[in-house]
């Protein structure tokens, strides 16, 4: 039987969910639900609710919407509703570290630790000292969640944070963290932002950096292609600073007002590296679907320019289908429909990016010279391309375009889907986790579970009792059915030296074969259309016992036919030829005769020429 789980990434803004099957220790992804939540405006505060209230109604729509009912689900908090501490002890015992703990958060937090629920880790350090990774989140919320899945019998196996997920891929991975180094996660995608810092191979901070980014893609959602390729491909083709046509001033207005939050965002990432002592030895990963439209060049973050070099390439290979502009200038009615098949190969590492972006440029000064006129459009568009490229050798291959081909979550689930399972399993920071049915319903019910275990025994060895009764029957039936079928074949096959009933049925089966290919080849001969027969019937009707002529010889050739003999008289040989005119096959043909006298009669020879 197939284990179902469910991963759910419960945003706001942007609820996305995969669907897991695990059949013979391997886990499959059978489904891959994406979405953004529509923003109704015309409903009034008090009939949206609280923002808890909301956002539980929105994660319910989603269950009942995809009916995720009565199986095991993990749930990914977005790391801005989890509140991230960390605080130094100076001792390293788990238990006085977990004792003093609730002290040192009421210090820390501003509201009442009762309303909240927290998971903690404890890292035994140098000196003594200890330091202790907690996360929390609001109780109320938690207790909304529970009540949620135990209304559809869902058991929640996981409650994690999206930002500490992304760092256990991380350590999931076969490549160690740096010890030496700092290494920087940073996300942006279109749900949330914020940046891991790792230092010494433990997450040192979560960083969350609001943004409006979600809001706009909210906002925009009816406008915006319904799948995520279609999506990247018109904002990485939507050019800076460049009018565009009436039909398409939405999309102009919302791209301009991500790139405009994008804009932002680097500046907080950038100031935040500052903080952080970012130095040439820090490593930087960039995450998220938004993560390519921006570039680190060492010094500060900053958005890329629009069109991206490598976007008609994602174009070509991401297979969606999607209908874009061609230029800024075309209007609605003149478009491009750009199809990939799935053979071609996607460049997974900078090498071969570097090796297309060659091959584009090429391309590119190839089609200059055989068209002059479109030297001074193109001319801009070559140099940002150039000047594209070159950084690119100093920077991650993820941060092009050209990672995203496959992807089709908006959300952090677009990062973590290769590794689904291991988000399923709860873990010392894990905000929250169930017990299985079983263990609880047998803890609560251990008696009544004791008697039913021992008339379950009585009834499993009265039904085995029964059962091998019956299969003893059975074999004695089969037995003597065996016999019954022996004889029976031996009347049909009473020459067959055959003893078993399976080497019997064999030889019945050939000779039934045989027979049907007898009387298939009978009515086959039957079916037959014969021209020379046929032919042969006509002539024999000339030549019949009682008539007044004797044929001698008779020729029949593809290309001439002959008859000679002798007959009684003129008129009756002249009779002959005329009945041999009217034979089909000789219709038309010339015929050519001649005779003598004899004493048995007129000796005669007809000639007809068949070509």
């Amino acid at each position: 039987m197939d284990n179902v789980f469910y991963l759910l990434s419960a945003h706001s803004s942007c609820t996305e969910g995969i669907c897991l099957t695990k059949k013979n220790n391997d886990v499959f992804i059978t489904k891959d639900s994406v979405g953004f939540s529509v923003l109704n405006d015309t409903d009034s505060a008090d009939a949206k609710g609280t923002v808890s209230e909301q956002w539980l109604k929105q994660i319910g729509d989603f269950l009942d919407q995809h009916q995720w009912r009565e199986h095991a689900i993990a749930f990914l908090l977005p790391a801005e509703d989890v509140t991230f501490r960390k605080i130094t002890f100076p001792f390293q015992e788990r238990k006085k570290v977990e004792q003093a703990l609730p002290f040192e958060l009421e210090e820390e937090l501003m509201g009442d630790l009762a309303d909240s629920s927290y998971s903690v880790q404890v890292h035994p350090m140098s000196e003594q000292n200890s330091e202790a990774l907690v996360l929390l989140m609001e109780r109320k919320r938690l207790k909304l969640l529970q009540q949620l899945c135990l209304e559809r019998d869902l058991l929640i196996r996981n409650i994690d944070c999206a930002a500490f997920a992304l760092f256990r891929s991380k350590i999931n991975e076969n490549s160690p963290l740096p010890e030496s180094q700092d290494l920087f996660q940073i996300y942006l995608g279109g749900d949330e932002a914020f940046i891991n810092t790792i230092r010494d191979g433990r997450l040192d901070e979560i960083k969350i950096f609001p943004n409006r980014i979600s809001e706009i893609l909210r906002k925009n959602s009816s406008r915006m292609e319904n799948s995520l390729p279609s999506f990247l491909q018109l904002f990485a083709k939507d050019p800076d600073g460049v009018a565009h046509a009436e039909s398409d001033s939405e999309h102009t207005e919302s791209f301009a007002q991500l790139k405009e939050e994008l804009g932002w965002i680097c500046a907080q990432f950038t100031l935040h590296l500052r903080i952080k002592n970012y130095s040439t030895e820090s490593q930087i990963e960039v995450h998220g679907i938004f993560g390519p439209m921006i570039q680190w060049d060492g010094v500060v973050f900053r958005t890329r320019s629009f069109p991206l070099p490598e976007a008609q390439a994602f174009a070509e290979r991401s297979g969606d289908g999607l209908i874009f502009s061609a230029k800024p200038e075309t209007s609605s009615n003149d478009v491009i429909t750009t199809r990939i098949s799935n053979d071609i190969k996607t460049p997974d590492t900078l090498e071969e990016l570097m090796v297309e972006a060659k091959l584009r440029e090429e391309s590119n000064v190839k089609t200059l010279k055989e068209n002059p006129e479109a030297e001074s459009n193109t001319s801009e568009e070559m140099e940002e391309n150039i000047k594209t490229a070159s950084y690119l050798a100093s920077t991650d291959p993820q941060a092009s375009l050209l990672s995203l081909i496959e992807r089709k979550h908006w959300g952090i689930l677009g990062e973590l889907r290769k590794q689904a399972e291991i988000f399923l399993e709860p873990h010392r920071l894990s905000l929250y986790h169930e017990i299985t049915p079983w263990r609880r319903f047998l803890r609560r019910n251990r008696g009544a579970v004791a008697v039913a275990a021992s008339f379950l025994i009585m009834i499993s060895a009265g039904f085995v009792w029964q059962t091998n009764a019956k299969l003893e029957l059975l074999k004695k039936e089969i037995a003597r059915t065996e016999r019954l079928v022996q004889v029976e074949l031996r009347r049909v096959l009473p020459k067959t030296s055959a003893s078993g009933v399976k080497t019997m049925l064999l030889e019945l089966q050939e000779k039934i074969q045989k027979q049907k290919s007898y009387i298939e080849n009978s009515k086959k001969f039957e079916k037959r259309d014969y021209k020379n027969l046929l032919f042969l019937k006509n002539i024999s009707a000339l030549l019949e016992v009682d008539a007044p002529f004797e044929v001698d010889s008779l020729e029949y050739a593809p290309e001439r036919f002959s008859l000679s003999g002798t007959i009684d008289s003129y008129d009756r040989l002249q009779i002959l030829k005329n009945n041999l005119q009217e034979i089909e096959e000789f219709k038309g043909k010339r015929i050519i005769e001649s005779n003598r006298k004899s004493p048995e009669g007129i000796v005669y020879r007809i000639s007809i020429e068949l070509k």
